[in-house]
């Protein structure tokens, strides 16, 4: 999915809610998939995210609907709200605004961010705010430089497929994707749009 874009398809008449008027709000990150927190959302919290495409919850402390960061500014935009195969429980794809726990954690789950995206972060940073010393931020803005260092590298990377040592091949790798998400930050691709041509390839339906 394209992350600019905010997806909602989601049918409010089909959750069955428990006794309480409560069902599971499980958020999930939509670039990186890792699941953020699990919050419970009465008819009105739902009714609020499909009218803000923002995460909110019912808190059964509090007694009443609260937006997700209402006091931390760490809100979650809505991508998406899906129901599981028996209705009383919801999946909401989100692009967290910071981090997701009280405790300042990415996840409340002790779950760190994928390596990929935390390499993804480092290079925008690079980009954004250039560091002495730093090759990246020697080449992030040249696109010129970047070609010819993916040349290099899918130069390297054949060869060291031709060797067949393992471990120089994993080493020529993660070269090579490293210096392929540069290229990407530098032509402002989201790394995401890459992921979901994939799955765009393997289903059949978005043929």
């Amino acid at each position: 999915m394209k992350m600019e874009l905010i997806y909602v398809k989601f049918d409010i008449g089909k959750i069955k809610f428990d006794a309480n008027g409560l069902v599971p709000l499980i958020v999930q990150d939509a670039d990186t998939s890792v699941v953020l927190s699990l919050f419970y959302a009465n008819k009105d919290a739902v009714n609020r995210m499909l009218e803000t495409n923002y995460v909110w919850r019912y808190s059964r402390k509090l007694g009443r609907i609260i937006k997700k960061g209402e006091q931390s500014r760490n809100y979650q935009k809505v991508i998406s709200l899906n129901l599981d195969c028996d209705s009383d429980a919801i999946l909401v794809k989100a692009i967290p605004e910071g981090p997701a726990c009280h405790t300042g954690e990415y996840s409340c789950f002790d779950q760190q961010k994928p390596i990929l995206n935390q390499l993804i972060e480092v290079i925008k940073d690079r980009k954004l705010n250039p560091k002495k010393g730093s090759y990246t931020s020697t080449i992030v803005n040249d696109q010129k430089a970047i070609i010819a260092k993916l040349r290099e590298e899918s130069e390297e990377f054949i060869e060291a497929g031709e060797v067949k040592e393992k471990k120089e091949i994993i080493w020529e790798a993660a070269d090579l994707l490293f210096f392929m998400l540069v290229y990407l930050e530098n032509r402002n691709i989201k790394f995401s749009d890459v992921l979901e041509e994939l799955n765009r390839r393997r289903n059949p339906k978005k043929n």
